[in-house]
């Protein structure tokens, strides 16, 4: 497939008073591929998403182009499918199905009246042609597919009768769960603990692979970067310093911040590789 799924254009976001947050951003995302974005706090990674989804208040002024191409034509997206120009309806039902958006803090994600496995069922039904029992079953196996033990429990509780890295997980399985064209992941390791974040990332592996879904995860870990993503986006300041393959950031970069970046993140690295390849740990070492 030529095309790429995703195509961002010239993006620049600015607030009211002229100030600029993101300048002249572009970058595509080709289906069944894995962007990451990386950079520090408050260089534009998840500006650049909110935007892109359409999550931002109406005080930002927003110019350029969001190209989004589809395989499920039946959306009808007007203006040659720029999400910059679609209405609030056809964004929402965007997110969810085709898009499935996964932010950083879980505990806003879930409504904290009603239990998980209720929450869990109606998405389900919301997106797919599936009965309740159906919907129940998949929602236990879920539970038990992100390495959470004594699902029936889990399945009744309130979201506040959870941690935060249970409910990162939880909402982590939902969107797997959805088999949506593209996944936008913002920091959706940050809970979890190493071991956690080996599992939560073998589950992307394997929904990119069997459903050829595409991703962009936005993580400061340039461990779980190095291990997910193809190609690699770092920003600074809410512009694009660099971009190229995950060898070419990684052994090849040629900006001075993409270097200082990875030399701050090597222990992290190292750390996480060691865990998931630790007979490859040494030559990481060596190589970065």
């Amino acid at each position: 497939m030529n095309n790429p799924l995703l195509t961002v254009n010239n993006l620049t976001v600015a607030l009211n008073n002229g100030k600029v947050l993101l300048n002249d951003i572009s970058f595509t995302v080709a289906h069944n591929q894995c962007l990451g974005i990386v950079g520090e706090s408050g260089s534009g990674k998840s500006l650049t998403i909110k935007t892109i989804i359409g999550l931002l208040e109406p005080y930002f002024s927003i110019q350029g182009q969001v190209l989004f191409a589809p395989q499920q034509n039946q959306l009808n997206l007007a203006k040659s499918g720029d999400l910059l120009k679609q209405t609030p309806e056809t964004l929402r039902r965007i997110r969810g199905k085709i898009i499935a958006v996964i932010l950083q803090h879980p505990m806003n994600a879930f409504d904290p009246l009603y239990r998980i496995g209720d929450q869990i069922i109606e998405t389900l039904m919301a997106h797919q042609a599936i009965s309740k029992k159906a919907a129940m079953t998949k929602a236990l196996n879920m539970i038990t597919d992100v390495g959470l033990t004594d699902p029936k429990q889990i399945f009744n509780k309130y979201p506040h009768q959870l941690s935060g890295g249970m409910l990162q997980r939880i909402m982590i399985g939902i969107a797997l769960m959805l088999e949506p064209e593209l996944i936008i992941a913002d920091e959706p390791t940050t809970a979890l603990d190493s071991i956690s974040q080996y599992h939560i990332l073998k589950m992307f592996e394997k929904i990119k692979q069997q459903a050829q879904t595409a991703m962009i995860v936005i993580s400061h870990d340039l461990g779980v970067i190095h291990h997910i993503a193809d190609h690699i986006l770092v920003m600074h300041q809410g512009t694009i310093v660099e971009q190229g393959s995950r060898d070419h950031i990684f052994h090849h970069a040629s900006s001075e911040y993409t270097h200082r970046l990875i030399n701050a993140r090597l222990q992290l690295l190292t750390k996480f590789n060691a865990i998931i390849h630790p007979k490859a740990s040494k030559s990481t070492r060596e190589c970065c």
